[in-house]
């Protein structure tokens, strides 16, 4: 074989191995396209319709038998069946949680609620349901407060597909309309009622709170690990402006909300209602000083910043810090 033949034959070679590099580099960038493609459209779909908890086999130890936990439980659907929801309200004896609640305020003289007057509205977090709230109602009660417990939209079970954050009017409206026609179906006042919001629940609240009719309705407000703007919460778990920008989209696009306007450090500059804002120090999903910056944005003159040393997202209520002592101290002291 010539030398010419040889180098034909090696230039062959060569354009072969590249045609077929090409090829895998463009089923590789194909791939991967198609990949984060369906990553930011799930990402949206999920924002938008989050995957429902179903009734976990802890939370029957209360519904099953509540009077072992010191309270009454009516269970109830509201705003025409779209918004489950439970009513928790005192009974004797209490139940263990409610025992060192009660020990607590009474160690530090807060005087314990003999009527039931007050009603505390809870909002629990995404992929949360009414049922995970039943531990923070026991406490509650055991001080003499009445509980509303509800499905957020999207939630538990709520028939609704998709949630706005608490970003829409009518989510907007949800809280104060439930309290109403709980009020008037189990014969209490409304007059004196605060909101409690976890996460999720905690724009809920903050929102419902700057509603310029009925925010002034409520007479405190605890938000725990909440957020300040949910594109920020988005951008924290992606370190993309541009893929949380595409998954605001997609969350639209399923019938969600534009992730900028879920953006209660807007709203709560208008609030001027006493708020307790807690905050875990070790919250990855939510960092502290994103539960910072909502607090300051707060028009409110009477607020209170609680860090909870070794908080996280999921263990914040059940850290050694008598946390709920502070928090019906809280809604005790503003009536």
């Amino acid at each position: 074989m010539t030398e010419h033949h040889i180098s034909a034959r090696y230039n062959h070679s060569v354009i072969h191995f590249l045609k077929h590099k090409r090829k895998a580099l463009v089923r590789i960038f194909l791939l991967f396209t198609l990949c984060l493609v369906g990553f930011i459209f799930y990402q949206g779909w999920r924002l938008a319709s989050p995957s429902k908890r179903s009734i976990q086999t802890y939370h029957n130890s209360w519904l099953e038998t509540p009077e072992n936990h010191g309270m009454k439980i009516q269970s109830t659907s509201c705003l025409d069946g779209k918004i489950p929801t439970l009513i928790l309200e005192p009974s004797t004896p209490l139940g263990k949680r409610g025992s060192l609640i009660r020990k607590q305020l009474i160690d530090r003289g807060q005087k314990i609620i003999s009527e039931v007057d007050h009603t505390v509205v809870l909002l629990h977090g995404r992929n949360g349901r009414k049922e995970d709230l039943l531990a923070v109602g026991e406490r509650f009660c055991a001080v003499g407060l009445r509980c509303i417990l509800i499905d957020l939209p999207a939630h538990g079970d709520s028939p609704l597909e998709t949630v706005q954050f608490g970003a829409s009017d009518w989510e907007q409206n949800l809280p104060y309309r439930v309290l109403l026609e709980c009020a008037e179906r189990y014969h209490f006042s409304p007059a004196k009622a605060s909101l409690w919001g976890m996460s999720m629940g905690g724009s809920f609240a903050n929102h419902a709170c700057a509603d310029s009719e009925h925010g002034s309705h409520w007479k405190s407000l605890i938000i725990v690990c909440s957020f300040d703007r949910l594109d920020k919460v988005i951008n924290n778990q992606v370190h993309s402006q541009w893929i949380t920008s595409l998954v605001s989209k997609s969350a639209e696009f399923h019938g969600g909300v534009k992730l900028s306007k879920a953006a209660p450090e807007q709203w709560v500059k208008s609030v001027h209602t006493p708020v307790m804002v807690v905050h875990g120090d070790q919250d990855t999903l939510i960092p502290l000083e994103n539960g910072k910056n909502l607090y300051n944005s707060y028009a409110s003159k009477d607020k209170r910043w609680i860090t909870v040393a070794g908080g996280n997202h999921s263990n914040i209520l059940i850290t050694p810090m008598p946390l709920f002592a502070e928090m019906a101290c809280w809604i005790l002291s503003h009536q």
